[in-house]
Order: C-alpha cells, then sequence, then structure tokens
C-alpha cells in the first residue's frame, strides 16, 4: 500500500454530454479476486463538465471492520497494517473486532470470523469513511485475506454509487484504467475523446 496520502485531481476534458459518473476502485490481488464480481466504487465523481475538475485524497492508512445482520450491525473499527490479523469474537461486552497477531503472508490483511451468525459476517476494509474492498460472507471460523497494492483503477458508470458493488452496476464499459501510486504525492487525470473514437482515462501530471 501506499506509505503517503496521494492528492488526486480529475478533469474532464472530453466530449461525453451523457453525463456519465467516474468511479474509482481498487482490487484485491489475490488471484481470486475479479474486479466486476467483487469490486466496490470508493469514489464516485458526478457532474464534472467539460474542463471542470474534481480533487479528493487517497488516504495511506487503511482501517478494518465487520459487519453482519445484513449491515445493520458493525463492530469497532480499526486501522489495520499490512501482515496482521484481526479476529471477531465476543468478550464479556459483545462483539469485538481485535488485533490477534500476525497474518500467515506479511503482505496480507486477514480477518478471522470466531463468531456463530446466520449468513456469516461481512469483512470491509475502508479508506476515509468509504469502502475500498470486501468479502461479503466469511463463515465461522473462517477468515477473509485482503492483499491490497498502491493502486487505484477507473471506471465510467451510467447508475453507481459509493460503496456500490461493481456488479450492481450499470458500467458503461468493463475496461478499466489502472493508475500506479507507488511514489506519489499528487496526480492529474483526465478523461478524453468523444461518441465517436470513444473514452479513455490518461495521465496529466504526477509528482
Amino acid at each position: 500500500m501506499s506509505s503517503r496520502d496521494v492528492k488526486i485531481t480529475y478533469v474532464n476534458n472530453s466530449l461525453n454530454e451523457d453525463m456519465p459518473s467516474i468511479f474509482v476502485f481498487t482490487q484485491n490481488e489475490l488471484a481470486s479476486f475479479n474486479a466486476i464480481r467483487d469490486g466496490v466504487a470508493w469514489r464516485v465523481i458526478k457532474n464534472i463538465g467539460r474542463n471542470s475538475r474534481s480533487s479528493f485524497v487517497f488516504p495511506s492508512q487503511t482501517s478494518i471492520k465487520a459487519t453482519w445482520e445484513g449491515g445493520a450491525n458493525e463492530t469497532n473499527q480499526l486501522l489495520c497494517e499490512v501482515g496482521k490479523r484481526y479476529t471477531v469474537q465476543k468478550n464479556a461486552t459483545g462483539i469485538v473486532l481485535q488485533q490477534d497477531g500476525n497474518a500467515i503472508s506479511p503482505m496480507d490483511i486477514e480477518l478471522m470470523n470466531n463468531i456463530q451468525m446466520n449468513k456469516g459476517i461481512s469483512a470491509l476494509l475502508l479508506k476515509g469513511d468509504n469502502v475500498i474492498v470486501k468479502k461479503n460472507i466469511v463463515a465461522y471460523e473462517q477468515k477473509a485475506t485482503f492483499q491490497l497494492a498502491p493502486k487505484i483503477y477507473w471506471g465510467i458508470a451510467s447508475e453507481i454509487q459509493v460503496s456500490q458493488s461493481i456488479s450492481s452496476a450499470v458500467l458503461d464499459s468493463n475496461v478499466f484504467f489502472e493508475q500506479d501510486l507507488a511514489n506519489v504525492s499528487a496526480a492529474t487525470v483526465s478523461l478524453n475523446g468523444n461518441a465517436e473514437i470513444g473514452y479513455n482515462f490518461q495521465i496529466e501530471h504526477q509528482e
């Protein structure tokens, strides 16, 4: 994961008149992860007209929590570290999330489920207040494993909301633009093109 916050500016240089939503997400780098099936919209940018722009910060810090009963209940939220394991368990106060030693791989973040719940629990990683990646069902005595790289991905959708699964969004394209944030503190990304030649993202500036 990136060791610093990254300021990102989006600029609309395209001739797209459909007013699509631009969304940003990241991936679990494990081979079993599929972006369309498992991805979550971390940031959604709307109503940015031609030559207008929108800025946001991609935080270096990542948090972890678990939810159950369809998201109605959730644990406390902890700042998490790569190489650590976190466990959902029940103590004298009720259900809590606690750091619990090291993950099997020093590249991973693990969330272990030690409580019995109908339909299990969901494991979520967050940056800022928004979910960045998740696993919907973690059964009793099973774990979710996350491996993040300092990369984000850009996409275009007709209908999508923050924290919505990409699988349930109305995508304009299944092709995503990868942006590597390693050793980057600021970047400007633009949307270019028109209906005839199609649309594409590109990095205008990076430092």
